[in-house]
């Protein structure tokens, strides 16, 4: 066998192994994305492509909840989401960002999302066209004030139409 067809057949054989082989399991953000899109499709809406900034946003600020053992959209240096972007030298014409806390799964994030009237409009806003998600889980987490048990998962995504 010449060494062209050696090659050729190697390569074959990489690809049919590739072609075999198990799916890799998404990540929670990958899954959160996969879900918006998702519901976008069947609102209409095109879906939302990853922004490595806007991801930095997110990570951030799910970090500093966590870390800070608070929840909310306003961080305690009094940060805002818009601040946030900015800071990650994001420009940006409209935005928005959703939070949550203590659910285990993508699957429970965005289901509890698309059931709250505000996050729900956040992700069919079909002007948003990218996002940044990010999870931070908090094995030592505290309860917050007011929760008898602590969140340790901390979500937080945020949507743009860039400027």
């Amino acid at each position: 066998m010449c060494r062209s067809m050696r090659r050729l057949s190697w390569a074959s054989g990489l690809l049919l192994a590739l072609s075999l082989a198990p799916p890799v399991a998404a990540g929670p953000a990958e899954s959160v994305l996969t879900a918006i899109n998702a519901a976008r499709a069947k609102a209409g809406c095109g879906p939302l492509h990853v922004n490595g900034k806007l991801v930095a946003a997110a990570k951030s600020h799910a970090r500093a909840m966590a870390e800070q053992n608070f929840f909310g959209h306003a961080g305690k240096d009094g940060s805002k989401f818009s601040s946030r972007i900015a800071r990650q030298g994001y420009d940006y014409r409209t935005a928005a960002e959703n939070i949550a806390a203590g659910q285990k799964s993508a699957g429970q994030v965005v289901a509890s999302w698309l059931h709250s009237a505000g996050h729900r409009r956040n992700i069919l806003n079909c002007r948003m066209t990218e996002t940044g998600i990010a999870v931070v889980y908090q094995a030592d987490d505290r309860p917050i004030r007011g929760n008898p048990a602590p969140l340790r998962y901390y979500w937080v995504q945020v949507f743009a139409a860039p400027g």
